[in-house]
C-alpha cells in the first residue's frame, strides 16, 4: 500500500456541483452535522446518565479525535526521521494527522442508543424475529439474499457508521457527508462483509465493516485507496486512540458513579501485575519479560499522585489522583502505540499484521488489567445493568412496532390502520433515504432497504429520544 493513494481526497460523489468548499473540508462537514450533535445524548458506558460529568459518545469521540491526531503527529515524525518511507519527507504532517482527527470524530456515529448494549439488542431481535416476518404469503427470509440476512444478524455499529455517513442527507445534500476516501477507509476497522464471515469461519475479523447496501462504496474505497481487502494502516492508530480514550475514561467515570474507588483500582492492578510476574518467572510469558516491573512503576505513580492530593488536602483526592494518572498513562500509551506502528510498519503496509499495536507492551498489559477491572466491576454494576436492560426493552419494543409496518410499506400489500400510523411516526428523513436507494431495485432489495430504514431510524435515535418514544407509545398510552 502507498500513502499517495491511502490518503486519497477523492469522494464518492464527484460532480462539479458537489465540489464546494464545505465538502473539501471533512472536519467542517462533520462538526456542522446533525448526526454528530446527536452523539451528545448517546451513552458511552452509562446510558441515560443525568450527571453531565460522565462521558457521552460525543465527548468520547472528541477525545479519540484528539488522541488520534497526537498519534498521527508522533508517527509521522518517527517515520520521517527513520526514513522508513520517502513519502514522509515530501509531505506535510497535517496531511497525515488530520485524517485521524476527522476519523476519530465519526468512528462511533453509527452506534444505536444505549451504547454497545444497543447493538446486541438489535442483533438479538433479528435473530429471534426475522424468521417470523411475512410479506404476503412469503416469509421475509425467503426473499432476502443470504448476504442481506447475515447483515441483519450481524448488525454492527462500524458498518452502520459507513452507511449513515454515505446515505443520510447532510447540509442540504442528499448523498451523505461525502467524506474523503482516506477518512472513510480509516474508520473501517473490519474490511469484511457478512457474506465473507459466513463463508470463512476462520476469518481474522469477528465483525463486519460494511453492509450489502454499501458494497459499491466499500469496493470504490478499497480500489481507490489501494487497500485491496486489507485494513487501512491508519485504522490501527484509530483503534489505538479509541482504546486509550475509553479504557482510561471508564475508570474515571466509574469513580464518579461510585462503582469503583481508588483502593479497588490499585488492588486489582496489583493482582494483575503479580499474575504477570508469576508467568514471567515461570517462563510462560517470555514476550512480556520485565513488563510486570514496568506495571508496578505505573501503579506506584498512581500511589504517589494520591499521596500528593492527600498532602495538599485536595477536595477529591481519589478522583483527582486517578484523573492525573490517566493523563500520565495516556502519554505512555500514545508512545507505545506510535513505537509499535513504526516497529511493525512493513507488516502494516503489507496488510499482514494481526492484533493491535499494544501487544507485548506495558500499555497492553495495563489495558488488559483495566479491561478485567471493567468487566468485573463496571460493566456488571447494577447501575449500568438496570439502564441497559431498560434499553433492550426500548429497542425491542420499537422494532416490534415499526418492522411489521415497514415490511408492507411501499408495496401492494394491504396495510392495517396501525401499520399506517406506525409509518407516520418514522421520520421523512429516513423515508427519503429509502426511496432514493430503492429506485430501480428488485422487490427483494427494496424489502431489505425498508428493513434498514427502521434500523436507521432507531439506531439514529438518542438515548432520551428512544426512551421518550417508548414511553409515549407503550407506557402513557396504556395508562390513558
Amino acid at each position: 500500500m502507498e500513502w499517495e493513494r491511502l490518503l486519497s481526497k477523492e469522494r464518492f460523489v464527484k460532480s462539479e456541483e458537489d465540489r464546494q468548499e464545505i465538502y473539501r473540508n471533512d472536519y467542517d462537514t462533520i462538526i456542522c452535522s446533525t448526526l454528530f450533535r446527536r452523539l451528545q445524548d448517546k451513552a458511552q458506558v452509562f446510558p441515560l446518565e443525568e450527571d453531565d460529568y460522565v462521558r457521552t459518545r460525543l465527548t468520547h469521540s472528541l477525545e479519540v479525535s484528539a488522541i488520534g491526531k497526537r498519534l498521527g503527529e508522533m508517527v509521522f515524525q518517527k517515520l520521517k526521521s527513520e526514513n522508513k518511507d520517502k513519502w514522509f519527507s515530501s509531505h506535510w504532517e497535517k496531511e497525515f494527522s488530520d485524517v485521524l482527527l476527522c476519523a476519530g470524530l465519526v468512528h462511533d456515529i453509527g452506534n444505536p442508543p444505549f451504547g454497545h448494549f444497543g447493538e446486541y439488542a438489535v442483533r438479538e431481535w433479528f435473530q429471534a424475529h426475522l424468521g417470523d416476518l411475512m410479506l404476503g404469503e412469503k416469509r421475509v427470509l425467503e426473499l432476502l439474499s443470504p448476504w442481506q440476512t447475515e447483515d441483519l444478524y450481524h448488525f454492527e455499529g462500524n458498518a452502520q457508521s459507513l452507511r449513515l455517513l454515505s446515505r443520510t442527507p447532510c447540509l442540504g445534500r442528499m448523498e451523505g457527508f461525502n467524506l474523503s476516501y482516506g477518512v472513510l477507509a480509516s474508520i473501517i476497522k473490519y474490511p469484511c462483509s457478512a457474506k465473507q464471515l459466513a463463508e470463512d469461519k476462520k476469518s481474522r475479523y469477528g465483525k463486519i465493516g460494511y453492509n450489502w447496501s454499501e458494497r459499491d462504496l466499500f469496493w470504490e474505497i478499497d480500489r481507490n485507496t489501494g487497500m485491496n481487502g486489507r485494513r487501512h494502516p491508519l485504522s490501527y492508530l484509530l483503534e489505538a486512540a479509541d482504546d486509550i480514550a475509553y479504557r482510561t475514561s471508564d475508570l474515571e467515570d466509574a469513580m464518579v458513579k461510585k462503582v469503583l474507588n481508588y483502593s479497588r483500582i490499585v488492588r486489582e492492578m496489583e493482582k494483575y501485575a503479580q499474575r504477570l510476574e508469576n508467568r514471567e518467572n515461570g517462563g510462560k510469558d517470555n514476550d512480556s519479560s520485565g513488563k510486570a516491573q514496568d506495571m508496578r512503576k505505573c501503579i506506584d505513580r498512581l500511589r504517589k499522585l494520591y499521596q500528593e492530593e492527600l498532602d495538599r488536602e485536595g477536595r477529591k483526592p481519589e478522583l483527582t489522583a486517578v484523573q492525573r494518572w490517566n493523563q500520565f498513562m495516556q502519554q505512555i500509551m500514545v508512545k507505545d502505540a506510535a513505537d509499535a506502528f513504526v516497529k511493525h510498519y512493513d507488516r502494516i503496509m503489507e496488510g499482514t499484521l494481526e492484533g493491535d499495536l499494544f501487544e507485548g507492551t506495558v500499555s497492553g498489559h495495563m489495558i488488559q488489567a483495566i479491561s478485567g477491572l471493567s468487566e468485573e466491576f463496571i460493566y456488571t454494576s447494577s447501575v449500568k445493568i438496570k439502564t441497559e436492560l431498560f434499553g433492550r426493552r426500548v429497542i425491542s419494543s420499537l422494532l416490534d412496532q415499526f418492522m411489521t409496518a415497514a415490511v408492507k410499506y411501499d408495496t401492494r400489500e394491504q396495510a392495517t390502520f396501525i401499520d399506517k400510523r406506525s409509518m407516520d411516526m418514522i421520520s421523512g428523513f429516513y423515508k427519503s433515504m429509502y426511496h432514493r436507494q430503492a429506485q430501480g431495485k428488485s422487490e427483494a432489495d427494496r424489502l431489505y432497504l425498508r428493513i434498514l430504514m427502521v434500523t436507521d431510524f432507531i439506531s439514529g435515535m438518542t438515548d432520551n429520544y428512544a426512551k421518550r418514544m417508548y414511553k409515549e407509545l407503550f407506557v402513557y398510552a396504556s395508562q390513558a
